[in-house]
């Protein structure tokens, strides 16, 4: 199995790489995030070695003669989703990881504050793809290694900065 696949450029979303949070209710907390690829990263080398890495994970743990069909994939239309970012003919994965990943910026260097973080980022990340069965479902996810923060994006979360969410206060009286 691979180790480190990295990615092509993605838009992120729905990251949680400082505190873990249960995928489902009462679900241990893991980090994850989702990526976002567009039409184009989806052409590319990086984007065709995770879908060869999802494939060898696959038929090690299941044998060579697996059916494809029969597997849920990481790989999602996140066309179907109706959040902000989510684009026809996108697709999306959401890699996780019970330890912390680690971020880095565009000069490798070191993120501690989750506020650099946010949905609609381009970043690459470094997974590594996993075969699973469980309660008689088989299928292949993403683990999530690190996550390097390549170019500021448009943020799809809907938050905004704290200086355009309020007006000047005209009060002469304010302490402030």
């Amino acid at each position: 199995m691979a180790n480190n696949i990295l990615t092509p450029n993605a838009t992120l979303s729905f990251p949680a790489l400082f505190a873990p949070k249960p995928r489902s209710e009462g679900a241990k907390p893991v980090y994850s995030c989702s990526l976002l690829f567009s039409p184009e990263a989806q052409r590319s080398p990086e984007y065709k070695a995770m879908q060869m890495a999802c494939a060898n994970a696959a038929k090690a743990k299941f044998g060579a003669d697996v059916k494809f069909a029969s597997l849920l994939l990481p790989f999602r239309d996140a066309g179907e989703k109706e959040h902000a970012g989510y684009e026809e003919g996108w697709t999306y994965i959401s890699p996780w990881s019970e330890q912390r990943p680690g971020v880095v910026d565009a000069q490798v260097q070191d993120v501690i504050d989750p506020s650099l973080v946010y949905a609609g980022q381009t970043v690459r990340a470094s997974i590594a793809p996993f075969a699973w069965k469980n309660s008689g479902r088989m299928g292949v996810s993403f683990g999530l290694n690190h996550l390097q923060l390549v170019k500021e994006g448009t943020r799809i979360d809907g938050r905004i900065p704290a200086n355009k969410a309020f007006k000047p206060i005209e009060d002469s009286e304010s302490p402030f």
